[in-house]
């Protein structure tokens, strides 16, 4: 089971772009940054964010470098798995679960802008804020890593403006998307359809929003009896409306 799979995308991009391409950073000055978590280079980390191809934007340069670490990964579970077959069988998978920020407090900080013990990108999706081209190109980009591999499961998490799934013609829109999600090869989805500042009223007034519900890396869960962490996390991800 792949991990952190967004960040490693996004860290092995911004490697490649400005240490050996551009050449506007040294690896040792990266290294020096990353040791430091960022202190005294918040200069730095703001344009490695703003300016380095992100997975989930339908973007090959960032694309190509997942779809061969995804590759890598298949090719080497296999390998590993092929010992036990057929008495017991490994399939590949990518997934955190609810795990998100336990985990990355146990990773330091990465090349992708990412402070020391903040989460990780949940599941196959990308990392919180980075999907700034919309749903179908985070789709692309998703069905770009061979999700047809994953036999053990590898979720895509988005959120969907619910201001622009209403009525008939909403829900139209929304089976339309899921049905291309199909039809292009994707593994699983999962949506949670609401508005920021609604997410950031039920966190100022819980009581009046017992019953909203969220995506949690797989299954449901009421917003307002998740932690803080978790609830900010929901708010940072990128809103998507569908025309």
């Amino acid at each position: 089971m792949a991990e952190g799979v967004a960040n490693a995308i996004d860290s092995m991009a911004a490697i490649r772009k400005t240490v050996f391409e551009d050449k506007t950073l040294t690896m040792n000055q990266l290294l020096t940054a990353l040791e430091a978590d960022w202190k005294g280079y918040e200069n730095l980390r703001r344009r490695l964010i703003a300016r380095t191809p992100k997975f989930a934007n339908d973007n090959d340069y960032a694309d190509d470098i997942g779809r061969e670490m995804m590759a890598y990964f298949i090719e080497k579970t296999r390998l590993h798995a092929a010992r036990w077959y057929p008495t017991v069988i490994f399939p590949c998978s990518v997934g955190t679960f609810s795990w998100i920020i336990s985990i990355g407090k146990e990773v330091a900080a990465t090349p992708d802008g990412r402070h020391y013990g903040e989460p990780v990108a949940a599941n196959l999706s990308p990392a919180p804020g980075t999907d700034v081209s919309g749903p179908t190109a985070a789709i692309n980009s998703y069905v770009k890593m061979y999700s047809a591999h994953f036999a053990a499961g590898a979720p895509i998490d988005l959120r969907l403006s619910g201001t622009s799934l209403k009525d008939n013609a909403g829900t139209q829109r929304l089976a339309g998307l899921i049905k291309a999600f199909i039809e292009l090869g994707g593994n699983m989805i999962t949506l949670t359809v609401t508005d920021v500042e609604e997410l950031k009223r039920a966190m100022k007034e819980p009581e009046k929003y017992r019953q909203l519900r969220v995506r949690m890396g797989g299954w449901s869960a009421y917003f307002v009896m998740l932690s803080k962490e978790h609830q900010l996390l929901h708010i940072s991800r990128i809103e998507h409306g569908l025309v």
